[in-house]
């Protein structure tokens, strides 16, 4: 029989744990298991303790050590897959949860971690069922309800995703996170006023909870109520300075609020210098590259002077006017029952393509100042789709096939009398990609009835898909400023980058050596093989 420690000091080791005596705790272990080499238990609990205090590569070596010694231990494997996540081995950490689970089938706590990992590497169905399993096997079991919610969500189940996170709040009501959840799928149903409840909920019980704090603020921004959001978001920061999502929020509430009072945040005072700068950049006549490439200059080197490390993911820059096209409804009908919404067969839009860099900033300048009598919403952007083609592109939305040609010919005057000749406005029909599916839908008619019209047929689906996703909307879109903005630059930089991406040799005229977004030039080098430059 192999020689163990006393009952006195694994007692004293376990009262260091369970009191957060991590120090004494190692000490401890280390000590036992020297004398012990052999003694499983001690392992298990050096592993745990080095977990918690952050040193999780020595955490590896001793979890698996306990293991080796007790390869029947389901609470073991179930350890050693929690370390393996946070290594990022997931695979390996499935594994160690599913012999877990194997040697102990009724272990709710090792289908719960089988789950995360599963949604993690976006296999949602089996993650449900593992979620499920665990709440089967604890009915109470108020973090499975949660990330059940979670994963609910991300599948569109929106109905399901709320009454899970309601479950979870009944069984733990002062589960900050839950309430934030909820409060996320709440505003992505556009029940703003809940969904600020929700989120003022979980602030009131972590009042610290800078995530909270932030989409708190998103809501307050999407009610119109934008001096709160203001301040809900400098709030998020002071909480939580390096949250990136905050920042991009606040970039973005500046395209359309001016703060009444003074705010000594570097975000806003470089957004209001570089509007500054826009207002003696006001253009008559061609646009001159110089010009373009000094208006870069001079906004960038304010970042630049200020300090200020940030940037975006997004590719497109929008003014946008008070009507909610709603076109995230409309792709998630397209994309899940390959039929065009009813909406779509009354969406026109005028679209220039830039054969340039330097020209779509010119065209970026030109939708800025244009002025339309229904101001309607515009975009520039570069082409991302990998199944669109194209490089460089500007939109205006139009809600009819007359108003679209009567914009069209008025901007075909605009563009070339500030851009040049060569560009042309051509009107198109509703989004990109329908046409895949739909190759008649593309086709217009001047005058007269369209090649296709809407399907009768798919009214059902249409209401079906909102009776089960319902929207009481109570969003407020509140209209762009004119004039560049912070936020405009750094979607500029993405577009300098996506420049380099394609082989576009004007973009040295622009003088960005960084690449700020790897993501983008990497897409834009990819898309160059398919669609020559």
């Amino acid at each position: 029989m192999f020689a163990k420690p006393s009952e006195q000091q694994l007692n004293t080791l376990l009262e260091h744990y369970q009191a957060g005596r991590y120090g004494d705790a190692e000490k401890l272990a280390v000590s036992i298991t020297q004398e012990f080499p052999d003694h499983q238990f001690t392992w298990k609990v050096l592993a745990v303790v080095l977990k918690q205090t952050g040193r999780i590569k020595e955490s590896l070596v001793a979890s698996q050590k306990s293991v080796q010694l007790g390869p029947q231990d389901s609470e073991a494997h179930n350890n050693l897959g929690h370390i393996l996540k946070e290594l990022g081995r997931l695979n390996e950490a499935e594994a160690s949860y599913r012999k877990a689970i194997t040697l102990k089938a009724d272990f709710p706590k090792a289908h719960y971690n089988l789950g995360n990992i599963l949604k993690e590497v976006g296999r949602l169905n089996e993650a449900e069922a593992s979620y499920r399993k665990a709440i089967a096997l604890k009915p109470d079991y108020a973090k499975a309800y949660n990330n059940l919610g979670v994963m609910l969500q991300e599948l569109g189940r929106l109905n399901e995703a709320e009454a899970s996170y309601r479950k979870t709040i009944a069984l733990k009501p002062n589960f900050a996170e839950a309430h934030n959840n909820l409060g996320v799928m709440l505003q992505e149903l556009e029940r703003l006023d809940e969904a600020k409840i929700s989120y003022g909920q979980a602030i009131e019980l972590k009042p610290d909870y800078a995530e909270a704090h932030n989409n708190l603020g998103a809501t307050l921004k999407e009610m119109g109520r934008l001096e709160e959001a203001m301040n809900t978001f400098t709030k998020a920061i002071e909480l939580n300075p390096h949250l990136p999502e905050i920042h991009k929020n606040l970039v973005d509430l500046l395209t359309r609020y001016a703060p009444q009072e003074e705010v000594s945040h570097p975000i806003v005072k470089i957004n209001q210098e570089i509007k500054k700068i826009h207002l003696n950049e006001k253009t008559s006549g061609i646009i001159s590259d110089d010009k373009i490439i000094q208006l870069f200059d001079k906004s960038t080197s304010i970042i630049k002077r200020c300090g200020l490390k940030i940037e975006t993911g997004l590719s497109q820059v929008y003014r946008n006017n008070s009507i909610n096209l709603n076109c995230k409804r409309h792709m998630k009908v397209f994309n899940k029952f390959n039929i065009i919404p009813k909406f779509c067969f009354g969406c026109y839009k005028v679209l220039v393509e830039p054969r340039s860099i330097l020209e779509l900033i010119k065209l970026f300048v030109v939708f800025d100042q244009i002025k339309l009598v229904e101001n309607n919403t515009r975009k520039c952007m570069i082409e991302m789709r990998p199944e669109i083609s194209g490089f460089y592109k500007g939109y205006i939305f139009c809600s009819s096939l007359e108003e679209a040609y009567q914009i069209a010919d008025y901007l075909e005057i605009f563009v070339k009398e500030n851009i040049g000749s060569g560009l042309h406005a051509v009107v198109k029909r509703g989004c990109s990609e329908y046409p895949i599916s739909f190759p008649n839908y593309k086709a217009i008619n001047k005058s007269g009835s369209q090649l296709m019209n809407y399907n009768e047929d798919w009214k059902s689906i249409e209401e079906d898909y909102d009776s089960l996703s319902p929207i009481k909307s109570s969003k407020i879109i509140t209209p762009n400023f004119s004039g560049l903005n912070l936020h405009d630059v750094l979607i500029i930089r993405n577009w300098i980058d996506y420049a380099k991406g394609i082989g576009d040799p004007s973009v040295h005229l622009l003088n960005q050596n960084t690449v700020f977004s790897p993501k983008i030039y990497k897409t834009a080098k990819t898309r160059i093989e398919k669609y020559p430059w």
